[in-house]
């Protein structure tokens, strides 16, 4: 079993990150999951800009894997979504009310704690560069903001968890490691 799915359909940075520290990972296509030719995996990521055309052509499909990534999180799996990196994304397709709004900075903002939670050590520090935040996501759900609103969100789904985040950094090895630990496929 793959530990991690990195959905996207060409190599990327993100990548460099998984090898560095020691990740069992493959790059699967959006075309591929639900299927019988998906790998067998704990979490699934969709790297930042997974729904902007301009970056990827994964933009277009990934909305067609609502249905199955909800299966994969309540039967146990992670899904780690970065910032989609297009104004007024919605998440319907994850049945989920949020928004992403882009606000996109040149600087790193701080960030503030909203609930502890072993998500929020996605960052060794409280400061970060971001994307932009979220709208109409629970309080229950935010785990770290910024001045303009959420910028991490856990929101559980039968024995999985669906994490999103505007922060526009590689996570920290603690975080990847802990969706790892948590994920119970």
């Amino acid at each position: 079993m793959t530990e991690i799915a990195l959905i996207w359909d060409r190599p990327l940075l993100f990548e460099k990150f998984f090898v560095e520290y020691g990740f069992a990972y493959e790059r699967v296509s959006p075309l591929q999951i639900g299927t019988a030719y998906s790998p067998k995996f704990k979490v699934a990521v969709l790297p930042v800009g997974f729904g902007n055309p301009a970056y990827s052509t994964v933009a277009k499909a990934v909305k067609s894997l609502g249905t199955p990534l909800q299966q994969f999180v309540r039967k146990g799996g992670t899904l780690v979504a970065f910032s989609p990196y297009v104004d007024d994304y919605d998440f319907v397709w994850l049945k989920l009310p949020y928004k992403f709004r882009l606000l996109a900075r040149d600087q790193a903002v701080k960030i503030g704690i909203k609930k502890q939670h072993p998500a929020a050590r996605i960052l060794d520090v409280l400061e970060a560069n971001i994307d932009g935040y979220f709208t109409g996501v629970t309080d229950d759900d935010v785990i770290l903001q910024s001045e303009d609103g959420a910028v991490l969100t856990v929101t559980a789904m039968g024995l999985g968890n669906i994490i999103l985040s505007t922060i526009h950094e590689f996570p920290a090895r603690q975080f990847i490691a802990w969706t790892l630990e948590v994920a119970q496929t």
